[in-house]
């Protein structure tokens, strides 16, 4: 059995060391054998405790005791499931570095901005759930004055006097085939059109891959809220395409057959989606073949602030759904879209923000 992981490099990312508990080939932190080869590759000590997770992060943040976060490639603050606890968390960092590539929300927040390459704008090489390793090669240069990721870690370290090694896709790719075992062999001129597997990965070590969340209690007779992507979107950054928004451009929310008619709703109604936290607008879609007593609302639409209804540990949530009054809709409409144009504004006086 296979379960489809929603990012395109996900167990790449996993097979290279980038979760606080594993070292590059899902070795324990605590593997001293493993520790010690990659320390002397790389000549610098490795802890042998796991680091903190993100979740702890915001917590030292929250606590006044972080006093640099550097974030590459992530927009928390739309995605985290409490956007009023990132918020304030962020904003209690003594720094706040924020390296993407699009105008996020966490980028509004950041102290100092690096603008990055995009898709196609940098080479590098993907690894997905099956275990082929794929080469993605630059096809375009980076928009305005954008840089590839590499070269501003090169530029940050250089800050320190120091310099990165190795610090070009190819070197990095030999670095990964040496010392991770499942890519041992593999080269990246050898990955060709088709890609190539890599080995069998080791079993990750027990209970330091993933702490699964505490189950969330069900609230009887409630409703609760359930996310994730839809048919044709994923995660935030694929609503940043023109082509995909013409066949999917409008959020909404998704109950049962037996929930809408028990609460007097009919399809295409707009709705109003309410927790202890917050609540969003949006049209109604009844789904016959939907379970009873869950909400479904896709993550992907910015424009929802769909965490900003969800408590850190509180998963499902549970919510209220109800038909919006006919003076909603407008009100709603003109105060998010002033609350956007403002926020546009600002991130658009950014320094170095493109025109």
């Amino acid at each position: 059995m296979q379960f489809l992981f929603d990012r395109a490099n996900q167990l790449g990312a996993w097979d290279t060391g980038v979760l606080p508990a594993v070292l590059p080939g899902l070795r324990a932190v605590a593997d001293d054998a493993a520790r010690a080869t990659l320390e002397r590759a790389w000549g610098s000590e490795i802890p042998s405790e796991p680091g903190a997770d993100f979740d702890a992060m915001l917590e030292l943040c929250d606590r006044g005791q972080m006093g640099a976060l550097y974030i590459v490639g992530s927009d928390p603050l739309m995605t985290y499931p409490d956007r009023k606890l990132v918020k304030r968390a962020l904003g209690a960092a003594g720094l706040l570095i924020v390296q993407d590539t699009f105008l996020t929300d966490t980028v509004g927040l950041a102290d100092v901005v690096l603008p990055a390459a995009g898709y196609g704008e940098e080479s590098g090489t993907f690894t997905n759930n099956e275990g082929r390793t794929q080469k993605v090669c630059k096809f375009h240069e980076a928009a305005f004055e954008a840089r590839g990721n590499l070269a501003i870690f090169d530029f940050v370290v250089a800050l320190r006097n120091q310099e990165l090694h190795p610090s070009t896709q190819g070197e990095i790719f030999g670095e990964i085939a040496q010392l991770v075992p499942a890519y041992q062999g593999l080269t990246r001129d050898g990955l060709g059109t088709d890609g190539a597997f890599t080995r069998s990965a080791p079993t990750p070590p027990a209970g330091e891959f993933f702490a699964p969340p505490p189950a969330a209690p069900n609230a009887a007779g409630r409703l609760m809220l359930i996310t994730g992507n839809c048919l044709f979107h994923n995660g935030y950054v694929s609503e940043r395409s023109e082509i995909l928004n013409t066949v999917a451009t409008d959020p909404y929310v998704e109950i049962s057959a037996r929930d809408a008619a028990q609460l007097g709703l009919s399809d295409g109604d707009q709705v109003v989606v309410r927790s202890t936290q917050g609540e969003l607008s949006a049209q109604l879609k009844v789904n016959r073949h939907f379970p009873g007593s869950l909400v479904f609302v896709p993550e992907n639409y910015r424009d929802l602030r769909l965490n900003s209804l969800m408590r850190q540990g509180e998963y499902p949530c549970p919510v209220e759904v109800e038909k919006a009054p006919a003076a909603f809709d407008a009100a709603a409409a003109t105060g998010v879209g002033a609350r956007l144009e403002n926020l546009g504004q600002g991130i658009a006086e950014l320094p170095g923000s493109p025109a």
